[in-house]
């Protein structure tokens, strides 16, 4: 591990954050587990089980179901009626009230089996409180197979948490497809490639393209924006921290650290930044968002009411915007965009230097997902849950027909790590399942057929665990207990300015955040410090134990 000197993170009002005093096992140089690969069915057959008695266990999930998912379930019911013997509920919830009904339910009382949930949404506080039980014995365990080729200890030991007790444990099944983000923004490549323009390999290529979209598409916007995004976005963070930061983006309150010799300066964004390293102590890295949005918004790149937009995938599908930022996550955006727009293509850039090579390292991360599901102590179905979730992870034909849908019906695969939409069938009512709340592992991933190349080469490269630093606080996370009742106060002070400046609203953005942190200061802003500073510190001190 790197010496440790000096630290980025940002965190919020709205993340209660559980403290972690020990360090987590660091990673293998090489993914310990390769791609799963069907049963054959050759395998000898074990000795004959008793079927479980009939159970239904309810799954809340956030945003909207799935097209035909009743028909998925009934295939499950189908091929688990002699094994499982298990129905399932999933309760989807709009995202805007997810923590407060998950919250209802389980305060009255209402079967909740399972939830998810995160770190970056209220998933500290939960473990802190002891709302939901650990999960230890269900991974690296022979009774649950499945749980154990999907979850090896290099995954599953990176996604612990601290409870109560100080202790670190396992609280929620972890999903995701990469180890990281390669922060990549989504462009026109159609439009690129009418103008003659070279790749995007930097902002300022990326400006000749803003220039050339400005000169020949009337009506259409060079950077489309969501409004409560607050600021261009992640993709251009690769500029403003060197590769000993570590930048972990978690709501309203951006906090930097200057860390020596385990002594922790805490400066908030918009503070006097001499105290921190090179570059953040230079105004041109410490504000580059600011200073890039009030360039672009003075050149028209952006919508001049860029706090109103809600939508700048669906502006950018329907060719109002020429460039969003985004990941690669999405596996139908680029099919969307062809259907309303015929010849149009996008591709896929990050500017992060070492990803378009392929060099092991390029970016920073915790290892740990940012997406579980947690199985609450009022659920009487724990292991009815984990048997679920270890018959998902157990075999792709399992996984494929949660995440893909009915094999022939909704997809067909392409070799072993892509599928495409049957000859046919209409696009648009596709089954399309969100893997973050319950399928997403690096080894099930299948791509769409005719995803574009670049977005493919990305997705792979944040597959490997080598391509990946750890970072040097990986394992931290703030337990803001002690000062949730000042983070719901200045939280939302700091994200309108922070809001107005990153969007390039104003040309005073220092104004605009010395003005806040007067009105925080009253609010508990050093309270908040001294909290930051406390817990960083003693992180640091047991790191050496």
């Amino acid at each position: 591990m790197k010496t440790l000197k000096y630290v980025t993170v940002a965190t919020a009002m709205s993340l209660l954050f559980a403290g972690c005093t020990s360090p987590q096992e660091q990673p293998s140089d090489k993914p310990e587990e390769k791609k799963q690969t069907p049963s054959t069915g050759t395998d000898a057959p074990a000795p004959p089980k008793k079927v479980p008695d009939p159970v239904t266990l309810h799954f809340y999930f956030p945003g909207d179901p799935p097209k035909d998912q009743q028909a998925v379930l009934d295939e499950f019911y189908n091929r688990t009626k002699d094994t499982l013997n298990t129905k399932l509920v999933f309760n989807w919830v709009p995202w805007d009230q997810l923590k407060e009904k998950i919250g209802l339910k389980l305060a009255s009382g209402e079967q909740v089996d399972a939830v998810f949930d995160a770190q970056w949404n209220t998933m500290p506080q939960m473990i802190s409180k002891g709302t939901y039980i650990q999960l230890d014995s269900y991974f690296n365990n022979d009774k649950y197979p499945g749980l154990k080729k999907a979850f090896p200890p290099t995954y599953i030991n990176n996604n612990k948490f601290i409870d109560a007790k100080n202790e670190e444990h396992i609280y929620g099944v972890p999903f995701t497809r990469n180890y990281g983000a390669a922060n990549t923004l989504i462009i026109r490549k159609d439009l690129r490639v009418k103008y003659g323009l070279p790749d995007i390999k930097s902002v300022a290529d990326l400006e000749t393209f803003f220039d050339a979209v400005l000169k020949n598409e009337k009506g259409m916007i060079p950077f489309g924006v969501k409004g409560s995004l607050a600021s261009l976005g992640n993709w251009l963070e690769p500029y403003t921290k060197p590769s000993d930061y570590a930048a972990i983006l978690a709501g309203d309150l951006l906090t930097k650290f200057a860390i020596h010799d385990g002594k922790v300066d805490v400066v908030f964004h918009g503070e006097d930044i001499s105290k921190l390293p090179p570059p953040l102590n230079d105004k041109q890295s410490a504000y580059v968002h600011e200073i890039t949005a009030r360039k672009w918004q003075q050149k028209g790149y952006m919508e001049k009411d860029v706090i109103s937009q809600k939508d700048d995938s669906g502006f950018f599908k329907s060719g109002k915007f020429a460039v969003i930022g985004g990941d690669t996550g999405s596996g139908t955006l680029h099919r969307e965009l062809r259907q309303a727009i015929p010849g149009a293509e996008l591709e896929y850039v990050s500017l992060i230097p070492g990803v378009t090579e392929g060099k092991p390292g390029a970016l920073t991360t915790d290892f740990k997902a940012w997406n579980f599901s947690s199985i609450p102590v009022t659920s009487k179905n724990a292991d009815r849950v984990m048997a679920f979730m270890d018959w998902l992870y157990a075999d792709p034909q399992n996984h494929d027909l949660f995440e893909y849908g009915i094999e022939g019906r909704h997809w067909e695969a392409v070799g072993s790590d892509k599928f495409k939409i049957p000859a046919g069938a209409d696009a648009s009512k596709a089954y399309s399942f969100p893997g973050y709340v319950l399928t997403w592992n690096p080894a099930f991933v299948r791509y769409p057929d005719d995803f574009p190349e670049s977005g493919l080469k990305i997705e792979q490269y944040t597959s490997k665990q080598e391509s990946f630093t750890k970072s040097p606080i990986a394992g931290f996370t703030l337990n803001a207990e002690p000062i949730k009742s000042e983070l719901a106060k200045v939280g939302p002070e700091f994200k309108k300015a922070r809001t107005i400046a990153m969007l390039g609203l104003t040309d005073n953005y220092e104004g605009v955040y010395n003005e806040a942190l007067e009105k925080m200061k009253k609010m508990g802003l050093e309270k908040i410090r001294t909290e930051i500073k406390k817990q960083l510190e003693d992180y640091l001190a047991a790191q050496k134990k």
